[in-house]
Parts: C-alpha cells; sequence; structure tokens
C-alpha cells in the first residue's frame, strides 16, 4: 500500500523541529520510521507532513554528563547493543536491546527516540528504562523537560508528548555499586512483541557481594504501560540473593498488581501472560546476577 500525500521538511535543528511542528496543522516527527511508515501505509496515520529530524546531530551519541548517562534520541538499537559505557554502567538496557525483533535493518535504522514516543505496550524499551530509572528529555515551544518514564507513558501508544514537542534524548542516573541487568520475554510469534518481557536491574556493593542493595523490576505488555513489580522488589532488597528467596520474589510478582488491567485480547488472554510472569521474572533475574556466585545461604 502506499501512503496518502504529505509535505516533507528536513529540520536543521530542535529548535526548527519545533519551529515545523508548530507551523503545521498535522505533522509527524520521522527519525527511524519503523513505525511510522508502516502506518502510514496501512492509512492508520495519515499525517499533512513529515518532520525529518536525523540530519540533528545534537539528538545522537551515548555519553556520561556527570551523575547520568545521556542516549541521543537519535540512537539506534545497534548503537546501544554495543555501547561499552551502558553495558558498564546501566546493563538492563544493551541487554534488554538484544531482544528486540527485527534483524540487522531494523537494529541499524530503528531509535530508541521513535520506539518510547511511539509507547507500544509490546515494546522492550520502556519497561527497561522504567527499571533503570529513566527519565525522557523532550523539547517544544517552552524549552527542555524531563519526564520520568513512569509519568511520560500515559498508556497504550498514549504519552504526555504534545503535538509540538519531540524526545531529545534519554538519561539515566548512575549508581555507585557493581550494577547488573537482565531482560527475558514471551515474544508475539508474529511480530516479536512482547507478550510478557521484564527488566531487571539490580545493584549490589561489589561484584563479590551477594547482598541486593536496590532492586527494580519493571515488566512490559503486561498492561497497557510498564510497571514496577514492587512486592518482588521487597523480597529481593537489602537480602542475600539465595535460591529460595529468587523463586519467593518471582512467586509474588503478580501480588503487586491490578489484575484487572491486565491486557486480555488475541494476542494472548490475560490468564495466559499471568502465567507467564513468574517463570520470566526468574529467567530475568538469573540473567542480571550471571555467573556471580550467589547462591549461598542464609
Amino acid at each position: 500500500m502506499h501512503t496518502e500525500q504529505f509535505s516533507y521538511h528536513r529540520a536543521e535543528s530542535v529548535e526548527h523541529a519545533v519551529e515545523l511542528l508548530e507551523t503545521s496543522d498535522d505533522a509527524r516527527i520521522l527519525a527511524g520510521g519503523q513505525g511510522l511508515i508502516p502506518l502510514m501505509k496501512k492509512r492508520e496515520l495519515t499525517p499533512d507532513a513529515l518532520v525529518d529530524i536525523t540530519q540533528i546531530d545534537e539528538l545522537r551519541g551515548i555519553e556520561r554528563t556527570d551523575d547520568t548517562i545521556r542516549i541521543g534520541g537519535l540512537s539506534t538499537h545497534r548503537e546501544i547493543a554495543d555501547s561499552a559505557l551502558l553495558k558498564e554502567t546501566a546493563p538492563v538496557i544493551p541487554r534488554t536491546v538484544a531482544h528486540i525483533t527485527g534483524g540487522q535493518q531494523v537494529h541499524n535504522v530503528a531509535t530508541i527516540g521513535g520506539n518510547i514516543a511511539r509507547a507500544h505496550p509490546g515494546y522492550d524499551y520502556e519497561g527497561a528504562l522504567l527499571s533503570a530509572g529513566s527519565q525522557i528529555v523532550v523539547s517544544g515551544p517552552a524549552g527542555k523537560q524531563r519526564v520520568p518514564v513512569s509519568e511520560f507513558v500515559r498508556g497504550p501508544c498514549s504519552t504526555t508528548l504534545a503535538e509540538t514537542q519531540l524526545v531529545t534524548s534519554i538519561e539515566i542516573p548512575v549508581l555507585s555499586g557493581d550494577r547488573r541487568g537482565g531482560y527475558a520475554k514471551k515474544k508475539e510469534p508474529a511480530s516479536g512483541n512482547a507478550i510478557v518481557g521484564v527488566a531487571t536491574d539490580l545493584l549490589f556493593d561489589d561484584d563479590q557481594s551477594t547482598l541486593v542493595k536496590s532492586a527494580r523490576i519493571a515488566v512490559n505488555g503486561l498492561q497497557g504501560c510498564a510497571v514496577r513489580l514492587d512486592a518482588t522488589e521487597n523480597k529481593l532488597e537489602g537480602k542475600q540473593l539465595t535460591p529460595d528467596r529468587l523463586e519467593a520474589a518471582a512467586g509474588d510478582a503478580s501480588s503487586s498488581l491490578d489484575s484487572s488491567a491486565v491486557l486480555d485480547n488475541k494476542k494472548a488472554s490475560a490468564e495466559y501472560r499471568l502465567c507467564l510472569l513468574e517463570p520470566q521474572v526468574q529467567k530475568s533475574i538469573r540473567q542480571a546476577v550471571g555467573e556471580r556466585t550467589l547462591y549461598s545461604q542464609t
């Protein structure tokens, strides 16, 4: 299928992109285009204009700035998966990206900014960014805003982004200690999106410690937006990580959730999604822990 006709504009800066968004009645940001173009071809989206931001250098790069890691909104899945800085400081992010379906072509083109702006419940980034305590940086007519990812995503394919704003970067706090990350998901057979995807961000004092200093675990695909698994986190935080405790923590994963909010559709029933939760939590935590000697008993 072909798209409806639209006008094309290439932005030279973030300010220029905002100006173009302000002066167009119905404009969309074009970054990697992996989500936007298929929707336009199916006529599910018919914008009057596209604002191409791919030539804006300030939207690129992954760098440390004092106590945060800044990921430019145009950073591709491949750049994030290959980032040595992220592997060291926030490993849940590149480990999650490794599970994104689409092959080399998608990973080389699709961007983190476009992915999180789309806010599809089956996409993988949201859970990982939530577990890492991230903020989304958006720019608009009033300047820059930093919005916690938990507030940025309002529901399925819905965010706080105004029509005149765009995602410029993502900021992830740097933590002191040995930070470990993991991601596990059950994929939809057709799309590769998550039916249930669990992101784990664990912090230990050092690489020999088995005491969990902090635990942040989030799930996407289960509800309309990613949610923290508070009960699981509470079972782990401040305690020695033993096999029994890991199993108990995973077994409690659904106890803090609103079961009425679990997605129930043709992709998967609510009952099936909840059945998947415990094993995916276990897999995610075990991946985060890796080869660590953590099974000393209390």
